[in-house]
Parts: structure tokens; sequence; C-alpha cells
């Protein structure tokens, strides 16, 4: 059996995502940094990072290794989002700051349809 993936001693799947904040909406200006990509409303982030289907999995580019990912969705935006958050607490309490998202790929959106058709299925 292999290892599970722990946070703070919480398996990362189960980790507590309860409330989301945007200390700093600029990051969600992609168009300023990336030609031709669409901004994400810090409202629309933040109901994605809430989804309680979202996926939860550690940011695999995170420089600290504190950071991860929630590929979830937002009706504001009409779309799958992944939202890159930091925790406010160690280990985390639920309290959550958004670093950045942006439109989730095919792979995450079959993934995430993948996960919701077998939560069904139960």
């Amino acid at each position: 059996m292999e290892d599970e993936d722990l946070y703070d001693g919480i398996p990362v799947a189960d980790l507590p995502v309860t409330e989301v904040d945007v200390p700093e909406p600029v990051h969600l200006r992609r168009s300023l940094r990336y030609q031709g990509e669409i901004d994400i409303k810090p409202a629309a982030a933040v109901e994605a990072a809430l989804d309680l289907r979202g996926l939860i999995a550690r940011d695999p580019r995170s420089r600290t290794g504190e950071a991860i990912r929630v590929v979830g969705f937002s009706f504001t935006a009409g779309r799958l989002l992944v939202v890159v958050l930091l925790p406010d607490d160690h280990p985390p309490t639920g309290l959550w700051h958004v670093v950045t998202a942006w439109p989730a790929g095919r792979g995450l959106r079959a993934a995430y349809a993948a996960a919701d058709e077998e939560e069904m299925g139960e």
C-alpha cells in the first residue's frame, strides 16, 4: 500500500477549505502577464475554491511546498477553475488565501467529471 500524501499530518484530499479570501486580486489579472488569457474575478476564484466537489492536490510548482490546488466549478465564471491556495495557519484550519487561478484544461475537466461520476455511482 502506498503512503498517503499528508499535509501537516492531514491527508491532502481531506484538507479543510472552509473560508477563502483574495489578498492580492492583481494576481488574477492573467491578461497582464499572458497575452490572450482571461482574467478571473475574485468571487469566481473563491467560489471554485469552495466547491464541495472540488479536487484538492498539492501544487507541483509551489516553491515552499505549502501551496495546494483546488479544481472546482465557478457558476460566476461559468467554468471549471484551478485555484492555487496558501494556508493561513499550520496545520490548516480552513482559512486559505488565493494566490492565482486559471481555467482548467481538458485533462482536469475530465478528472473532475470522472470524480463526480464516481461519487454519483456510490
